[in-house]
């Protein structure tokens, strides 16, 4: 005796490539969060290296971290 089998029909499956490229601001936030590093550390060795912004110098780590953080962040929503 034969038996059959039937077979089964493939389906179409559309496929969608995505490409990781990294944009510009990311690029960018990412110099600005690591030159914040750098100016914390820097400032506990004793060198300033933001005195060009007088007494809000003392802040200029944080405010180009978030600076940096929020053009990452934007890099990201941009694609």
């Amino acid at each position: 005796m034969k038996t059959q089998t039937k077979g089964k029909k493939m389906k179409k499956a559309k496929v969608q490539n995505e490409t990781s490229s990294t944009s510009g601001l990311q690029v960018l936030g990412f110099l600005l969060i690591a030159f914040a590093i750098a100016d914390f550390a820097m400032s506990w060795a004793g060198v300033n290296l933001t005195s060009f912004m007088g007494a809000a110098s003392r802040f200029s780590p944080m405010i180009f971290g978030f600076i940096g953080a929020a053009l990452m962040s934007a890099g990201k929503d941009g694609d």
